[in-house]
């Protein structure tokens, strides 16, 4: 009497050449795993193998393992080389402060070189906002040859636009789906976030406001900056205007000691 466990009602099954090429094309062609390999075999040919079995034979031939030929796409750094070659500008928002309903904004304009900054915090971002944090940034810093940006209506406005053609300032819009380009003025974005509002306890706007006009004047005097190897943005901006590389530390040198720190 045979007293096996073994299910008398499977047959092992034979893995012939033909069956082995249809597994490794299956795998090459359409780039199955082991299940969709086996489910195409029992349904098509009417061949039960375990994935077990499927694996071992994609293993002896190297193919258990698929090289993905899909490349993350590489962004080439880049940085103007004089100060207000370029321009980038955004609008961080809306956040609240404390149970207040009213929205909040930060509207930046950003030095491409340097990384020097004009930024204001304001209750509403429309297109004369957005002028005005530019018009601020060109009366202190000078006008730039170019303001990038990305597609957020404000920027897209004829009055805009029109500020810009009337003083001869290039428009850049970036591509759609491309905020890599902008990559500075979201590193600063980041570190309003990080630096700013979850450090300080920010009881009202108004008190806000000021605390946030000391931050960006922190931030371009003091704050030392990894992007342009630990200088602050003032040092960059006023040294890059007129430095050749044999007298750049001298007058970074000078401008450290001229400048008025925050809270000092």
């Amino acid at each position: 009497m045979d007293k096996s466990r073994k299910p008398h009602n499977i047959q092992p099954v034979k893995v012939t050449n033909e069956i082995e090429q249809d597994i490794l094309n299956l795998r090459i062609t359409k780039r199955f795993g082991c299940n969709r390999i086996r489910f195409r075999l029992k349904r098509l040919k009417q061949i039960s193998l375990s994935t077990r079995t499927i694996y071992k034979i994609l293993k002896r031939h190297g193919l258990n393992i698929l090289e993905c030929k899909i490349r993350n796409r590489q962004y080439k750094r880049f940085a103007m080389k004089k100060p207000n070659q370029m321009v980038q500008m955004d609008i961080l928002g809306p956040f609240y402060i404390g149970n207040c309903a009213q929205k909040n904004y930060f509207i930046s304009c950003e030095d491409d070189c340097s990384r020097k900054v004009t930024s204001e915090w304001l209750d509403r971002k429309r297109s004369v906002d957005v002028i005005d944090v530019l018009e601020d940034y060109i009366v202190e810093n000078g006008k730039p040859n170019k303001v990038m940006h990305d597609n957020g209506k404000q920027f897209k406005s004829k009055i805009f636009r029109r500020f810009l053609k009337k003083n001869n300032i290039k428009d850049k819009p970036i591509p759609a789906r491309y905020p890599q380009l902008q990559g500075k003025i979201e590193a600063y974005n980041k570190i309003v976030k990080n630096e700013f509002l979850a450090v300080e306890n920010i009881s009202d706007v108004e008190e806000g406001k000021k605390m946030y006009s000391m931050f960006v004047k922190a931030y371009n005097e003091e704050r030392e900056h990894g992007g342009i190897n630990g200088y602050t943005p003032l040092e960059m901006f006023l040294s890059k205007g007129r430095l050749n590389n044999s007298s750049s530390k001298k007058i970074i040198k000078q401008i450290k000691e001229s400048v008025t720190h925050v809270g000092k």
